[in-house]
């Protein structure tokens, strides 16, 4: 109950984990966009299937960078005020 209590009183973010729910739907799109143009004999295939999973790597990294870095933050915060 006090996870849920945490999580309504903005203690807990869920956006970290709705991010990476996002991150592998993208990057089944990526494939799936992938295995499409192979389908239909595009050539360029293959440069969507590398560039565009790194390229939605790369995007949602920078989303959970700011989630990461709070993260951090409150652990440091909490190991100054420990001591």
């Amino acid at each position: 109950m006090s996870t849920m209590l945490d999580v309504i009183r903005f203690r807990i973010m869920i956006a970290p984990y709705l991010l990476e729910i996002l991150f592998w739907c993208g990057a089944a799109g990526t494939v799936y966009g992938s295995y499409w143009l192979y389908q239909h004999d595009n050539w360029v295939w293959w440069i969507a299937l590398v560039c565009g999973t790194l390229a939605t790597r790369v995007v949602f990294e920078f989303g959970l960078l700011a989630f990461r870095s709070y993260e951090r933050l409150v652990e440091i915060r909490d190991s100054l005020t420990a001591k």
